[in-house]
């Protein structure tokens, strides 16, 4: 077998695996167009138009990508409100233990 021969065979083995495995986790209320485990059947018998076919039209959408695309929901903890509230509760309590010794 030359090397052309032996690395498509593997790239294919590796999308295989990778496609299956992609669609086997993804939650089976937001896959699109047919029932997960017809994804997942699809994937695994027609190794490479079966993975390219469910990571095109099959995959679950993102529901709220940002205005960027990127990662969204990533906030300062000076800006988050939860944080400030937790450090005040907590700075309150310390304050009183330490009244509390004296």
């Amino acid at each position: 077998m030359t090397r052309v021969a032996i690395a498509t065979l593997a790239f294919l083995i590796i999308w295989t695996i990778f496609t299956t495995v992609f669609a086997a986790s993804a939650d089976k209320s937001e896959v699109r167009l047919m029932p997960k485990w017809a994804w997942v059947t699809l994937c695994a018998l027609l190794p490479f138009f079966g993975g390219l076919l469910y990571l095109m039209v099959g995959r679950p959408l993102r529901q709220n990508p940002g205005p960027s695309g990127g990662r969204g929901g990533v906030v300062a903890p000076d800006d988050d409100p939860n944080f400030l509230r937790d450090i005040s509760k907590f700075t309150r309590s310390k304050d009183q233990d330490d009244k509390d010794k004296k």
